[in-house]
């Protein structure tokens, strides 16, 4: 019999990063990503253990309200749900893990319907996806990329928009820049990005709720 998993995510980072720990935990698996700029999703097969998955671009939290039709159309054909959202944290509406599950729970009742629910980085600490990719980063690789990276800021904070100095100083800019050093610009946006254990920890105990989560192996 064939499990079959519906994995709603909210954008294309979260997309190719699954995309990659998924290939990880299963070598074997077949990659479909005709339909995921068309459609918004990306199709994996995992033979040896008869499981599809589907993930879907849904966008944030409160966007999950919009996809009740598409959430009850799976389920009626057998699809288990998944709901991965990033936590965020509780200076933002409905922030931080207890709330933004009391705010995804009550969706739940609301409409009826049943999914799992993760939240990044670790379904227990506020942040996001990208602050679980800053705790299983290549220690020295990063570190090497993330000197340059705070002499350039301390460089041009001299004279530069301190707005833009902030943005510097976030997780997603670190991550992009740490991408870029390595693979190039082009490289480093998130429909292109490959998450490889060159530069991942992908076996870091962080990694371990998402993985219990997934239930893939």
């Amino acid at each position: 019999m064939i499990s079959k998993i519906l994995i709603i995510v909210e954008g294309m980072t979260d997309i190719i990063f699954l995309r990659d720990y998924i290939k990880f935990l299963q070598k074997n698996c077949t990659i479909n990503q005709e339909a995921l700029s068309k459609n918004k999703y990306l199709e994996i097969t995992v033979p040896e253990k008869n499981i599809e998955i589907k993930i879907l671009m849904g966008g944030g939290y409160t966007a999950i309200v919009n996809l009740s039709k598409n959430i009850t159309s799976h389920i009626d054909v057998g699809y288990k749900v998944f709901v991965i959202q990033d936590a965020d944290n509780q200076n933002k509406e409905n922030g931080g893990v207890n709330n933004r599950i009391e705010y995804l729970n009550k969706f739940k009742t609301e409409k009826g319907i049943d999914f799992s629910i993760f939240l990044f980085p670790n379904n227990k600490d506020d942040g996001d996806l990208e602050t679980l990719l800053l705790r299983i980063k290549n220690e020295s690789k990063y570190n090497i990329t993330h000197d340059c990276y705070i002499k350039y800021i301390e460089c041009i904070s001299k004279f530069s928009n301190q707005n833009f100095i902030h943005e510097l100083k976030e997780d997603k800019n670190k991550v992009f820049n740490y991408i870029s050093t390595y693979y190039g610009m082009d490289n480093a946006k998130e429909q292109n990005r490959c998450y490889e254990i060159d530069y991942w920890d992908l076996n870091h105990n962080e990694l371990k709720p998402l993985k219990m989560f997934l239930n893939l192996v």
